[in-house]
């Protein structure tokens, strides 16, 4: 396609089949690219992991709107340093990403339908570690396989990887084979006000080098785990505030690519975070596990309430474990206790909110409701 091509399609009724190995369309190095009420089909192709049915670089300003991209076995639209917008439209059926984006420069993903992607629905990456600036927004996204295997590379709706400054707003996820939203690496994201159901492992997951993290206002029901924020201690990975989250229906169970089994907590968080205003209802292990052995530093717990989990609050005491602040929580109905110590996996204190933290000085309790 040409700079400046203008592509219109009749709705539902315009199609382009692909008969060749793909991609279909293809555009280098223009500066704005229009395609509007197309549906773009690839034929039950096989593709390849590096093809997109259709596949763009360098188009500074794309707008695709009312189309359809669907069977082919490769990515559905695979975009290197674009930016523009995508959306109200249908992405299914597609063997790798639904879209794939790369170094993208001002890209706006909204109101889009993605389902039934075999490894991902909406990969947004960067070459480097870098901001990137992208918003996913108000989307639906829904089927989301993992035919490739792995432990979380693939099986996910929403991947980010070293991209910050990414927005992921408004979107209702459902049935995914790992996460909702899995951020690698990117800084200054936002997570917020998403609906989200059914996932195979964390519905949030915050892992590897990050820091600068905003997880609010989302709702999960029905995960392995809720929110996980990770990698602390081998991967510098802190700086989260998570709040006004309603997440409930978490249970341990074996993980999708190797069986391990793992989950039941509503929340687990390792570095550097203020946790607030967060209900969180039937998690089988814990409410919240705040670290993992010495992977603990500077979390404040307050103002969440905790009902009818196994733990209320499990928080790591382990040798080099850093403080802990739980203040004005509403802890209500726990199967086993209300807050307790751990190495690791072991629970090694009673229950703290009955005896107290003055045998741990890094911990500081106050004012917390148990029931």
């Amino acid at each position: 396609l040409p700079d400046g091509a203008h592509l219109i399609g009749q709705r539902g009724r315009s199609r382009l089949a692909l008969m060749g190995d793909g991609p279909l369309l293809l555009a280098d190095k223009a500066q704005r690219l229009t395609l509007e009420g197309v549906s773009f089909d690839g034929n039950a192709r096989a593709g390849g992991r590096d093809i997109g049915l259709l596949q763009f670089k360098d188009v500074a300003d794309l707008k695709l709107q009312d189309c359809t991209i669907e069977r082919f076995g490769g990515n559905g639209l695979m975009l290197e340093r674009c930016g523009g917008r995508i959306s109200t439209s249908t992405l299914r059926d597609n063997g790798r990403a639904a879209i794939f984006a790369r170094d993208s420069r001002g890209l706006l993903i909204d109101s889009n339908l993605v389902e039934r992607a075999g490894e991902n629905g909406i990969l947004v990456w960067r070459s480097s570690k870098g901001d990137d600036g992208t918003i996913i927004r108000s989307n639906r996204i829904q089927d989301i396989r993992a035919t490739a295997g792995g432990t979380g590379e693939f099986g996910n709706a929403i991947g980010l990887f070293r991209a910050g400054g990414v927005i992921a707003e408004g979107n209702v996820i459902r049935r995914v084979t790992f996460s909702a939203v899995r951020n690698n690496g990117g800084s200054n994201v936002v997570v917020a006000n998403n609906t989200i159901a059914a996932c195979g492992e964390a519905a949030i997951f915050i892992e590897f080098a990050f820091d600068g993290v905003a997880i609010t206002g989302n709702i999960v029901d029905g995960a392995v785990s809720g929110i996980v924020v990770a990698n602390f201690a081998d991967h510098n990975g802190y700086l989260t505030t998570i709040a006004a989250n309603v997440l409930r229906n978490f249970r341990s169970g074996p993980r999708p690519g190797d069986g391990k089994v793992v989950g039941g907590q509503g929340l687990i968080v390792e570095g550097d975070a203020a946790i607030t205003g967060n209900i969180i209802e039937r998690a089988e292990v814990a409410g919240m596990q705040l670290g993992w052995g010495p992977s603990l530093r500077d979390i404040t717990a307050s103002g969440n309430t905790i009902r009818d989990c196994g733990n209320g609050i499990e928080i790591s005491v382990a040798p080099g474990a850093g403080h802990v602040a739980i203040i004005g929580n509403m802890i209500a109905g726990s199967k086993k206790q209300a807050i307790v110590g751990m190495q690791w996996l072991k629970q090694v204190t009673g229950d703290l909110a009955v005896s107290g933290a003055k045998d741990w000085p890094k911990l500081k309790l106050a004012e917390n409701v148990i029931r």
